[in-house]
């Protein structure tokens, strides 16, 4: 996960816009943080929520931080889409651009459903483990928001870190892992978010960069957030849950 922004390409140029109508029924909600299965995402169809979802991981990760250098990672179609995407859930956040939908935040959570699969925070970082992660561990990945707004590129990071949790408390996942910059690591730190530093900032090939692994309690995240926020983003994978108000400057 990263927080680098190249000054060349702006938030607003590497949010995909896409007609769509998950809006259709709640036309004054601003955003909306809906989960898609891995089948959603890795049969994702052409101009779905899916697709746009993976455009915004390769316009960051490539265009707009050069996280991942191997041009190849960029397809065709402009997504970017690995072999861990079929063992994770997904989580994307949308703005209602009246009749289009904007996917500017995302995330996903990769469970470790096979001892002979490892995690990717296990492969950069072995010697963070006297044993392997056990099944079920969960590590969160390409973690983005892209507001030019940062209330609600801030808002939009904490809905998907409860959605998260959510999902993890609903089907007792866990321990739940990350490789993050530095720079990241005090970000959730400032946002009170529960962290461990399990292993030190190292050169990280695979994104470019130095990064460590963490470790996020989420007992005491749960704490942090409070039962009745869990409980509204406790969202069903392929459903959506809807917040804000479309205000008279967005409709102008």
């Amino acid at each position: 996960m990263s927080s680098a922004e190249n000054k060349f390409i702006s938030n607003e140029e590497a949010v995909p816009v896409i007609d769509c109508d998950i809006f259709s029924s709640h036309e004054d909600s601003r955003f909306a943080l809906g989960v898609l299965r891995p089948n959603d995402v890795m049969s994702y169809k052409p101009e779905s929520l899916a697709q746009a979802y993976l455009r915004l991981r390769a316009n960051v990760y490539v265009d707009q931080t050069g996280m991942l250098t191997n041009p190849e990672v960029k397809r065709l179609d402009g997504t970017e889409l690995d072999k861990d995407d079929e063992r994770s859930t997904h989580f994307i956040v949308v703005e209602n651009r009246l009749g289009k939908a904007a996917v500017f935040a995302c995330g996903r959570m990769i469970e470790k459903t096979d001892m002979d699969d490892p995690l990717p925070i296990e492969t950069f970082f072995p010697d963070a483990f006297t044993f392997p992660a056990s099944l079920k561990t969960t590590e969160v990945s390409r973690f983005i928001s892209r507001h030019d707004e940062p209330r609600h590129s801030m808002i939009a990071k904490k809905e998907l870190m409860t959605a998260g949790l959510a999902h993890s408390l609903t089907n007792n996942l866990g321990p739940v892992l990350a490789v993050v910059e530095p720079k990241f690591e005090r970000d959730l730190r400032l946002m009170r978010v529960p962290v461990k530093n399990i292993a030190q900032p190292r050169m990280v090939m695979e994104y470019n960069d130095e990064n460590l692994g963490i470790e996020i309690d989420m007992i005491k995240l749960q704490q942090r957030l409070g039962e009745e926020a869990v409980k509204k983003m406790t969202v069903p994978v392929g459903s959506y849950v809807y917040w804000g108000q479309i205000q008279q400057e967005v409709l102008a």
